[in-house]
């Protein structure tokens, strides 16, 4: 079995993921770095930002240099912002390629992951399953019709109940588990067939935002039970039907306030 990552530059879950199959004595043959950043988001993306922003003041109204920074960025035009991205990480180690190098993983850097040269350059090394740590882009062919390589992604909610942006404080306002799902990924968002689900209990202390960064904290761990429960025989991917779920549109700043209201009465209750 041939593991492969797709991520991008100075990418975390990238580098956590790396130490972790390392550590657990799986071995990662293979790195692609997507290079190209986006120059234009869909309305629903900055409806997404700009929620968010507004829900980081809510939590943090003390950090006026933060916010100051995520207003004065959410000003900026995308095209400008994917500039000053370039420049900085151009000055800035690339952490992911020096784990690599210390690793002996060769890496590969492309323009975007979803390319005939990431296509060539898996099929190249044999590669049977990639982890999606990130990209800037939804996965698209030709990587989705290849025929001896899957695309695992790990997505933090319950699927198929959960799909889409703010998938946590959605699953927080119904009341339903909070966790990382590994799947298939597929010509959907979100619908590819299920591997496994991990539950990540809210701890006292947590807020959304904190709550979010323990669940992400554990994608490192559900890609590696993912790949040995393929490679084993334990996990058969269960297909999932459209009706099930629901592809969740984002939240208002107002809607993250409340699912942060419901996350807290939870939290006294425990």
């Amino acid at each position: 079995m041939t593991i492969a990552i797709c991520c991008r530059r100075n990418c975390p879950v990238a580098l956590d993921t790396i130490r972790y199959f390392r550590e657990a004595g799986q071995e990662i043959s293979l790195v692609v770095v997507e290079t190209a950043q986006r120059t234009t988001l869909s309305a629903t993306e900055r409806l997404y930002r700009r929620a968010h922003r507004g829900f980081h003041a809510y939590l943090y109204p003390l950090l006026i240099h933060t916010n100051l920074v995520g207003w004065i960025r959410g000003m900026i035009p995308l095209n400008i912002e994917a500039m000053l991205k370039r420049a900085l990480g151009r000055m800035r180690r690339d952490r992911v390629k020096l784990i690599s190098r210390e690793m002996g993983i060769p890496l590969v850097e492309v323009d975007r992951h979803s390319s005939i040269e990431t296509r060539l350059l898996l099929e190249r090394h044999g590669v049977s399953y990639v982890l999606l740590a990130s990209s800037a882009w939804l996965v698209r062919e030709p990587l989705l019709s290849m025929s001896a390589t899957r695309i695992i992604n790990a997505h933090c909610a319950r699927l198929p109940r959960h799909r889409s942006l703010d998938s946590l404080p959605w699953s927080v306002l119904e009341n339903d588990k909070i966790g990382l799902t590994a799947h298939f990924v597929d010509g959907g968002i979100d619908t590819g067939p299920i591997l496994l689900f991990i539950e990540v209990v809210p701890q006292k202390g947590d807020n959304l935002i904190a709550l979010r960064r323990r669940v992400d904290s554990r994608r490192p761990e559900i890609f590696l039970r993912a790949v040995q429960g393929l490679q084993e025989g334990h996990i058969n991917p269960i297909a999932q039907r459209e009706c099930e779920g629901v592809h969740h549109r984002p939240m208002t700043v107002s809607e993250l306030i409340g699912a942060e209201k419901v996350l807290q009465e939870r939290l006294r209750q425990l």
